[in-house]
């Protein structure tokens, strides 16, 4: 699929503007208006250059008057990210001329990680061999201004920012000034400016701050160009050197296009416009945001204060409920919003929040919402809208508990794995019985468990652990005494007393003996062998008294604990699954299964299939997602949730010789089930590369 192809959906709602903004038309149109008329080089004396050069300077002369910088340098650069590198490197080199023996480089407990990256790495390469201190900061994220007055003295650079990028938080810049100058009034002082631009009033020029960055794409420029100023007294040397662009100051053919975008933009700061909002608008769009939000999630937290913040951030967190979770229904609602910051997507957890010392779940549930300037009060009108629908939603999936989850029609039926990392806990539940049984609980799942039986208000029979990993025997046991109706005498796992060795039926293909059973409705959980607990569970018994097993649960039992125990057609339910099998056969225990076929389809080989009504599209997003966004199309669409995944390879074999696409937002959860799908027997399968959304006309254009 070529770029060009790749559009945006119609529908969508971009509340992620911290990460990133769209271009606005007026500045687009002066970035391709330059790169089509304007293309010249600055650096040529002839007319097409001086056109250039012309830009460049009265670009340059708008930005000193949006940043309020009259004197000192002010350079074009790639980004914040090497504004902030110009930043340190000028900062060390000055320390290793003037003071090689400081101690410290200090650094905010919440900067963005570009800083104390960049600070290690130069720290190292030019051998300053300084200290790296983080500043700590109060549970509102203000930096501490003691700690600052203790340390600065000996520290060769400080480093904070103006904005929080993941909390909206403002530092106090004048407190800080005060705070540094009083005790060390020389000292490179960098304030990442990111967040600030276009948010709050910037006058340089008035305070002492040597280095403040600045990024383009945070404000609906173009990715690529940004700017620093530079105080007049500072220490500076050039990040890169070899060509004289910018007065010597950064070398490197300027980025003309990015400079005209950054022109347009601060045109619309200076000016009165329509465009940009007041503080004031700004401020009743987060009220009606986070009002709308506190209706969608009754036990939603804020992380921060509104009164120490920016008016277009909001960071919160939902109890029970994980980011991920909630991240995926916006994406189908078409909010687009992200888990902390957009640059740390692989950290589990903010580390901002951490800093902050809350509580480990909120930081890891947080979920930041951030709009700009730019947004209209028809854009927060869709948002508080679409924002009560996923919270509708996830209420129906049962991730939230409130009174409409017994009009959930979809409810769970049969083995639901969930997964924690690698680690898989499962909830086997009897639907028309109410009654469940829970094996191996992580305690990161624990709250979504207990919203599951308190949902669809399910009788647990028991609650079980196959070994002795400390973390599943705590959650097990607090479980126990959450989840139990009754008070039960049960053994170290978990295992009900009365039901050893008493059982009304038995495993038909079993050759060794059973220690008990527990009823799950008309199914039996039997438990095989007791210095490694294995788990097998039968199809309804009904009046039979021996039974076929259907899936095993080994935990870390080894093979031939149970390779006699169930029936060779059972499937074998891992305890730990890192490489996302999710499901055994008995012969890929051994090593005897046929190896899986392609089951890619490239994005633009597509249109096709949605007009077959011989195929069944597969659709693995969870069930919250679906409901929001459907799949309309003349194939059979089947919702197949990833969780039950293990009960549909169970449920469904008439369907292994149908053409089966699945589908999933991202194409991730698409290809773990269609891989899983072709090595159980359903060759036909393959998955949607890109998953919906690349994708383009015709379903694109239908959801």
């Amino acid at each position: 699929m070529k770029p060009i192809d790749i559009q945006t959906n119609g529908n969508e709602l971009y509340l992620d503007c911290n990460a990133t903004t769209p271009v606005l038309p007026q500045i687009a149109k002066a970035v391709s208006h330059t790169m089509e008329t304007v293309f010249g080089n600055p650096s040529s004396s002839h007319i097409t250059g001086l056109k250039a050069r012309y830009i460049l300077d009265t670009t340059r002369q708008l930005a000193r008057k949006v940043v309020g910088l009259e004197r000192g340098r002010l350079i074009f650069t790639s980004g914040a990210t090497e504004g902030i590198q110009t930043a340190v490197v000028s900062a060390i080199s000055h320390a290793m001329k003037t003071r090689p023996g400081s101690k410290y480089l200090l650094y905010g407990a919440t900067e963005h990680k570009a800083v104390p990256q960049a600070l290690e790495h130069w720290n190292e390469l030019l051998g300053l061999h300084a200290e790296l201190k983080t500043i700590p900061v109060d549970r509102e994220g203000r930096l501490d201004l003691d700690f600052i007055a203790r340390h600065v003295s000996d520290a060769a650079m400080i480093c904070t920012m103006a904005v929080n990028n993941e909390t909206g938080v403002k530092q106090d810049i004048k407190a800080l000034e005060e705070a540094i100058r009083a005790n060390n009034a020389s000292i490179p002082w960098m304030v990442d400016c990111v967040q600030a631009l276009g948010k709050l009033p910037l006058t340089l020029d008035e305070t002492t701050i040597d280095y403040a960055p600045f990024s383009g794409h945070k404000l609906y420029g173009p990715k690529g160009i940004g700017f620093m100023a530079v105080r007049e007294q500072a220490p500076f040397t050039p990040l890169l050197i070899g060509g004289g662009q910018e007065s010597g100051q950064r070398s490197g053919t300027e980025n003309l296009p990015g400079i005209a975008a950054l022109n347009a933009l601060f045109e619309l700061l200076i000016t009165e416009n329509e465009v940009l909002q007041s503080d004031k608008r700004l401020r009743e769009y987060r009220r009606q945001l986070a009002e709308s939000l506190q209706t969608a999630f009754p036990i939603l937290v804020f992380n921060h204060d509104f009164e120490l913040s920016v008016p277009t951030t909001l960071n919160f967190s939902v109890r029970g409920v994980a980011s991920r979770d909630i991240m995926d229904v916006f994406d189908a609602c078409g909010i687009r919003v992200s888990g902390g910051s957009a640059c740390s997507s692989k950290v589990v957890g903010s580390f901002v929040l951490r800093a902050m010392g809350l509580d480990d779940w909120q930081s890891q549930a947080a979920i930041r919402m951030s709009f700009g300037p730019a947004t209209t009060q028809q854009d927060i009108d869709e948002a508080c809208y679409r924002i009560r629908q996923a919270g509708d939603a996830l209420k129906h999936s049962c991730l939230l508990i409130a009174d409409t989850n017994n009009d959930n029609d979809a409810a769970l039926d049969g083995v639901v794995q969930l997964k924690y990392d690698a680690h898989c806990c499962y909830l086997i539940i009897d639907k028309a019985a109410k009654e469940l049984v829970v094996i191996d609980p992580h305690p990161a799942l624990s709250a979504r468990i207990e919203n599951v039986v308190t949902c669809r208000d399910y009788k647990v029979k028991a609650v079980l652990s196959t070994g002795s990993d400390t973390d599943i025997t705590e959650a097990a046991e607090l479980l126990r005494g959450i989840l139990l109706r009754e008070s039960s005498n049960h053994d170290a796992i978990g295992w009900p007393q009365s039901n050893n060795r008493s059982c009304d039926a038995v495993p038909a293909d079993s050759e060794v003996d059973v220690d008990g059973c527990v009823a799950i409705g008309e199914r039996r959980l039997f438990r095989v062998n007791s210095e490694h607990p294995v788990f097998a569970l039968s199809e309804p018994a009904g009046l039979k008294s021996q039974v076929k097993t259907d899936f095993v649960f080994p935990g870390a039992a080894p093979l031939h604990n149970y390779e006699k125990a169930v029936s060779g057609d059972a499937l074998v339910c891992p305890k730990d699954d890192p490489e996302h099998r999710i499901v055994y056969s008995l012969c890929e225990t051994f090593g005897q299964c046929d190896p899986s076929e392609d089951v890619n389809i490239p994005i633009g080989e597509t249109d096709e299939f949605w007009y077959r009504d011989d195929l069944v599209v597969i659709d693995v997003r969870e069930r919250q997602e679906h409901v929001v966004s459907d799949i309309p199309c003349t194939a059979d669409v089947i919702n197949v949730p990833v969780t039950e995944v293990i009960q549909f390879i169970h449920d469904h074999q008439t369907l292994k010789e149908r053409d089966i696409i699945c589908v999933c937002r991202s194409g991730n959860r698409s290809a773990v089930v269609a891989n899983v799908l072709q090595r159980h027997g359903f060759k036909r399968t393959r998955h949607l590369m890109g998953g919906l959304a690349l994708l383009s006309s015709p379903a694109a254009k239908a959801v």
